[in-house]
């Protein structure tokens, strides 16, 4: 009897131990990454006599500042740091690298590498009234589907612009990666099969073929006096259309076609940023119970915590010889972070008050 009562307070003692430094570790690291990296700004100057290291510099932060904007806000709201100073940007900046660092026939030539402060970034965004995104690159299926209004003729490969130029003007900031299929006969049948409710059928079954869950189809409807762009854009399961219209566009002009592309490629960034955005003033409060003595399972827990940007803060509010009940600040919905758990293959019961990892 004395026996197990000893064997009770030791084990008793070891789940108390586990969870206290647990909690040490919980309270004093974070792996989050702290910077946003802009690579390959790449900066030249001329090498004259009055010639100085720190415009150069400047210049390489701007650009930087101009980079990180465009792959982290929205196409709306750039506007609102077009006129940062120098000075405004320099305090964002925790270090850079200086890279490829030559000189050519009197030119100064040479690559950058800045890190900006992730906190004092978003801070200063938020400053601004504005929300950056997580600068998250997407594989996407992209399917360019073109349309002449007068003859009726669909276009898929074949005598399709779109097709053949889509990737060639990639930018540096673009998020999207898009993966367009080679050429199928069987899938231009059902398209022309189905050509009088394009926009309505339901492309589930042949995007699921080419092994891809996220798409975007994109049915471009071409005349002479304008040309519409229906865009199906299936991102998470989230389903969201796109439809604008663009007076008088020459698709036979490679310029106009580019500028094309372009505008259009700028709604699908805008739609993935938007559905990375950042809100720290959305503070969703979770309560989460994990089994305390699942060691493996809150290691892994605590890593997801960690690395998932959108929490921006955790603790462990209470603890028993049972479960540790954890209180995260999520700045997203509850269905977006059961949905992200839920990649990570952990499984969370949510039907009671305090939903439960199990």
């Amino acid at each position: 009897m004395y026996f197990k009562k000893i064997l009770l307070i030791l084990k008793k003692t070891y789940i108390i131990f586990f969870i206290s430094v647990l909690f040490l570790n919980f309270t004093t690291s974070d792996l989050k990454s702290s910077i946003f990296k802009v690579n390959n700004i790449e900066i030249t100057e001329p090498f004259e006599v009055n010639f100085e290291k720190d415009i150069v510099i400047n210049k390489a932060f701007k650009e930087a500042f101009i980079k990180l904007s465009k792959m982290t806000v929205v196409s709306n709201q750039e506007q609102k740091l077009t006129n940062v100073k120098v000075s405004e940007i320099k305090n964002l900046i925790d270090s850079f690298n200086i890279r490829d660092e030559q000189f050519i026939q009197n030119t100064y030539v040479a690559k950058f590498e800045v890190n900006f402060n992730k906190q004092n970034t978003l801070l200063f965004f938020e400053k601004k009234n504005v929300f950056p995104s997580l600068p998250s690159i997407k594989n996407i299926l992209f399917l360019p589907v073109l349309i002449n209004v007068e003859t009726k003729k669909i276009n898929l490969y074949d005598k399709n612009p779109f097709y053949d130029y889509w990737q060639k003007d990639q930018k540096d900031y673009h998020l999207l990666n898009y993966i367009i299929p080679s050429e199928d006969l069987d899938l231009l049948t059902i398209l022309n099969n189905n050509s009088e409710n394009l926009e309505d059928y339901n492309f589930e079954k042949i995007i699921t073929e080419y092994g891809y869950e996220d798409y975007i189809i994109c049915l471009i409807y071409n005349s002479s006096e304008n040309t519409k762009v229906f865009s199906k854009i299936n991102i998470n399961k989230d389903i969201k259309i796109k439809s604008k219209t663009y007076d008088k566009v020459d698709i036979s002009n490679l310029d106009s076609l580019n500028e094309l592309i372009n505008k259009i490629k700028i709604i699908y960034e805008d739609v993935w940023k938007s559905d990375n955005q950042i809100n720290r003033s959305v503070k969703l409060a979770i309560n989460i119970d994990v089994s305390s003595k699942d060691y493996e399972k809150n290691l892994l827990f605590e890593n997801f915590l960690k690395e998932t940007e959108l929490v921006s803060d955790f603790f462990i509010k209470n603890f028993n010889n049972e479960v540790l009940n954890y209180k995260i600040i999520f700045n997203r919905s509850p269905n977006q972070f059961l949905e992200i758990i839920k990649k990570k293959g952990l499984n969370i019961e949510t039907g009671k008050q305090v939903w439960f990892l199990n």
